[in-house]
């Protein structure tokens, strides 16, 4: 027979990152990079395809050649290797494998001494059979690879392949050995049939089944190892003692079979074949003792093997198929538990819709699961303010072993709670091996929402217990539920928690404007702030003495009447939360008692620490002047969400407005201080996430105050409220009416309003609650968790926006509606509402006309300077400098009105709000 070589039918896909040899590795780093970028080209690719299956057919062309000195080849490995390759990779790619089959095939046949000619025969009968076969099986599979696993696509890899592809290979072969060596043509064209047909069954095969079973090779390797090494031993023995060799050979089929299913099969059917046709060409075996001629031995003993494939791989498809259609049966009992444990947790989730607060959620979720489940004890925990303790929010009043629960309430332990919130992931141990402590097995899930975790569902029994994986979807399922559920009812309690501020806001407005001295103000605030501000322990209002020496405290309730007495009144200088929110105006936040000691050690820390654990102090600013300091003690820790803060800034503004109009009643300079205050809040230091810049300048020289103002302010739901707007006219009555419409925006935004119905409101408070003269105002809700404002404005000059990503300023779609007045008592004006994007570095402009009018002039012209002023700023600055470089280069000369601009943005990741680059 003339020899051929073979490839493994794998090739042609090497990974982008193999090694190079050691000797390539030595190359120049620019040498090396150069080979690296070459490998990964098309032509690299192509050329490592055809050195693999070169090389790879000159070893089965040897092989064949110099075959145990029988001189007679089982099979031919080239056939079934090169087949296989064909069928692995794209057709475009087919020229390379031929292309090594000819080069492969003239070489081998020339270092044998044939001629070229036959040589060059031989190449073309080899490079035909694999490219037919190849043909014929992706004809019959619609040009797909062959599915080896299903009994049409292995008949069809036997006939295309094994069969057809033989047959041509076998005709062009035997013709050309008939000419160069002669013999009996039929006989020839059987031989190269029979060997190439074999071969193309116990080599291609398994190689395609190779590349298609890829997780069960890396999953089992070690059985394939053992079913070969076994099925290689057992072969030889049988051969060699003239047992039959199919009774050992069953078990290792079944087992690969089962265990390893077709692959094992092919496989075990591979090795088989090697050891029969070595053994069989030996002498061995019941074949090589027919009294046959070694041709017929080797015929016979490969119709032998051929058949004990087919057989195998037949059994295996069917223990394949009756495995699978047990699994698709446990698969369905299984999804039949599983969608029922989803339609209870659904059940108990509709349940906990109308729940109102979160105890009532963790009740009802705790007894369900414990009904579900007949487990000892179900714990719902969550997270306390401080995000390093749990808090049991149900099922803490049953008995469980204190050596088992009491590591489950620090975030840090290794206890089974705490670890499932840290990984994100459910914790389950079947036997703890605690039956003294009376828990034998638990399972803990984390409660999980978009915005983070907020606790732990954990389940005890009281003995070894193994959830089943419908019990764990359960638990799954019912962990989700309660998990929208506690942040449902959380924001239910949050908005009664606002609405109560909101109502505490407009009561507090009430009887402070009725509070004449500061010892009454203080018992407003003492009467209506502690629980609004969200169950504070302890409260302290002091005011600045008039020589601004001393804070003195006016109003303690709670556990600040220690406090009070110990320190009755403190030096602005000494180191204490309130002197320096006073003195600052800044807000001091303090969370923990270590930060407080840090901060401000001293010999009355003691006695400050013995009765709170977070600490609160707002400044007490009108204007720009300070007036005192208003603190708050917790024995909790808390958090201080934006909401709290925002509401406590809200109060504090009240506040100091009571006091300045109790200190200097009848000093009608102050009461313009205290009305100034409202158009200079301190508003950068409660809205986190943006940077805030405002300028105000009076008309003239004079100090009356006039009726511009602008507003800023953090609402609950990381949004933020700014307002800027105008009075018509000047003097006390214009700052009033002023007051009243900044005051009422602000309870408006914090009741949740958005800017058109603010301004539609803001017209009902014109017509009722003011002198009667009309204003203009624009109003905005910033977004900035997604990077939206909305708008609308009232006869005032439109907002400007300066793009990050441009530089350019536009205005955005205009969303207008009359000046804030109702006149002979119209129905209330409708305004429309805007909505643009507000992503990070975008600076937003809102001011008065102050700062676009000039005589003579269009107000468009004005706009159009602002903007261009706007484009031209360097980002970074801080948004105060550009406001106040607005005014000092836009104001007309003379200035006859006042100017007011509001600038906001969104700082880049890295800065903080304010911060200079």
């Amino acid at each position: 027979m003339v020899t051929r070589s073979a490839s493994d039918g794998l090739l042609g896909r090497e990974p982008a990152g193999q090694r190079l040899p050691l000797a390539v590795a030595r190359l120049p780093c620019g040498a090396m990079a150069n080979l690296e970028r070459w490998a990964r080209s098309a032509a690299g690719r192509a050329a490592a395809l055809f050195a693999v299956i070169a090389g790879a057919y000159v070893v089965g062309a040897e092989l064949a050649w110099h075959h145990f000195s029988s001189g007679l080849a089982f099979g031919y490995p080239p056939s079934g290797v090169d087949v296989a390759a064909l069928l692995l990779i794209a057709r475009r790619r087919w020229p390379v494998v031929i292309a090594a089959i000819v080069v492969s095939e003239v070489g081998v046949d020339l270092q044998h001494h044939l001629t070229l000619a036959v040589a060059l025969a031989a190449a073309l009968a080899n490079a035909m059979e694999p490219v037919a076969g190849a043909s014929f099986v992706r004809r019959f599979c619609a040009g797909r690879r062959p599915d080896l696993a299903t009994r049409l696509g292995l008949w069809r890899f036997v006939l295309g392949a094994a069969v057809l592809g033989p047959v041509v290979g076998g005709l062009v072969g035997a013709s050309v050995s008939w000419a160069s060596e002669g013999g009996w043509w039929p006989g020839l064209v059987l031989q190269w049939w029979a060997g190439d047909g074999i071969a193309v069954l116990v080599i291609g095969g398994p190689l395609l089944l190779w590349a298609q079973r890829r997780a069960l090779v890396s999953s089992r390797w070690a059985e394939l190892v053992l079913v070969v090494l076994l099925t290689a031993g057992l072969s030889v023995v049988a051969f060699r003692l003239g047992e039959p060799s199919s009774l050992l050979l069953l078990p290792i089929l079944a087992w690969a079979a089962f265990r390893l299913h077709d692959l094992g099969v092919v496989l075990a059917g591979a090795v088989f074949a090697v050891v029969a046709n070595y053994m069989t060409a030996a002498g061995y075996g019941e074949f090589a003792h027919l009294g046959l001629s070694s041709p017929a031995s080797v015929a016979v003993t490969q119709a032998y093997i051929a058949l004990v494939v087919l057989v195998g791989w037949v059994l295996a498809q069917e223990v394949s198929g009756r495995m699978s259609a047990v699994r698709d049966r446990d698969s369905a009992r299984l999804e039949r538990a599983t969608a029922e444990a989803r339609r209870e947790a659904a059940e108990l989730g509709a349940v906990l819709a109308d729940a109102a607060t979160v105890s009532s959620v963790g009740d009802q979720v705790s007894a369900a699961v414990r009904a579900r489940l007949d487990a000892a004890q179900v714990v719902i925990s969550v997270l306390a303010a401080d995000g390093r303790r749990f808090e049991p929010l149900a099922g803490g009043d049953a008995a469980a072993p204190a050596a088992v629960t009491s590591a489950e309430w620090t975030v840090d332990s290794g206890a089974p709670g705490p670890r499932a919130v840290r990984d994100r992931a459910a914790v389950y141990h079947g036997d703890l091996k605690a039956s003294g402590a009376g828990i034998g097995s638990m399972a803990a899930l984390p409660l999980l929402t978009e915005v983070g975790a907020l606790g732990y569902l954990g389940v005890w029994w009281a003995g070894p217990y193994e959830a089943t994986a419908a019990e764990r979807e359960y638990l799954r399922s019912v962990a989700e539920t309660t998990s929208r559920a506690l942040e449902r009812a959380r924001l239910r309690q949050a908005e009664r928690r606002e609405h109560a501020r909101v109502e505490t806001l407009a009561d507090l407005t009430r009887l402070l404007a009725a509070a004449l001295t500061p010892e009454a103000i203080g018992e407003v605030v003492a009467d209506c702030l502690c629980e609004a501000v969200g169950g504070a322990d302890a409260l302290c209002l002091g005011v600045i003495s008039q020589d601004g020496l001393r804070l003195v405290w006016i109003t303690t309730a709670g556990d600040a009447g220690e406090a009070r007495e110990q320190v009755p009144d403190l030096p602005m200088d000494a180191p204490a939360a309130a002197t320096d929110a006073a003195r600052t105006g800044n807000p001091v936040i303090v969370r923990t008692p270590a930060e407080y000691e840090q901060r401000y050690p001293g010999p009355d820390v003691p006695a400050i620490l013995a009765h709170g654990s977070s600490w609160l102090t707002w400044p007490l600013w009108a204007g720009t002047a300070p007036v005192g300091a208003i603190g708050l003690t917790w024995r909790h820790p808390q958090q201080f969400e934006p909401g709290q803060l925002a509401f406590v800034a809200a109060v504090a503004d009240l506040v100091a407005q009571a006091l300045v109009r109790a200190r200097v009643y009848a000093d009608e300079h102050a009461i313009a201080a205290v009305l100034q205050r409202a158009i200079m809040p301190a508003a950068a230091a409660v809205i986190p996430g943006l940077e805030i810049g405002a300028s105000y300048r009076q008309a003239g020289t004079t100090q009356q105050i006039g009726g511009d103002w602008y507003d800023a302010m953090a609402l609950p739901g990381q949004r933020a409220y700014l307002a800027v707007g105008d009075v018509v006219g000047h003097g006390l009555t214009a700052a009033e009416d002023m007051t009243q419409l900044r005051n009422a925006g602000r309870t408006l935004a914090i009741a949740g309003y958005q800017p058109a119905s603010i301004l539609a409101e803001l017209a009902r408070v014109t017509d009722w609650a003011t002198s009667g003269k009309f204003a203009t105002a624009a109003a905005a809700i910033i977004e900035p968790d997604v990077s939206l404002v909305t708008y609308a404005t009232a006869g005032h000059p439109p907002i400007l926006i300066r793009r990050a990503k441009t530089g350019a300023v536009e205005i955005p779609p205009p969303a207008e509606g009359p000046a804030l007045c109702l006149p002979g008592g119209q129905d209330c004006p409708r305004y429309a509402q805007g909505q643009t994007g507000f992503d990070v570095g975008d600076i937003m402009l809102m001011y008065t006309d102050g700062l676009i009018e000039r005589r003579g002039e269009d107000l468009e012209e004005g706009i159009t300077r602002v903007a261009e002023r706007l484009q031209a700023w360097q980002p970074g600055t801080p948004l105060g400098r550009l406001c106040d470089e607005l005014i000092a280069s836009l104001a007309a000369e003379p200035q006859l009105d006042d100017m007011c601009v509001l600038a906001v943005s969104r700082p880049g990741p890295g800065r903080a709000p304010g911060e200079v680059p």
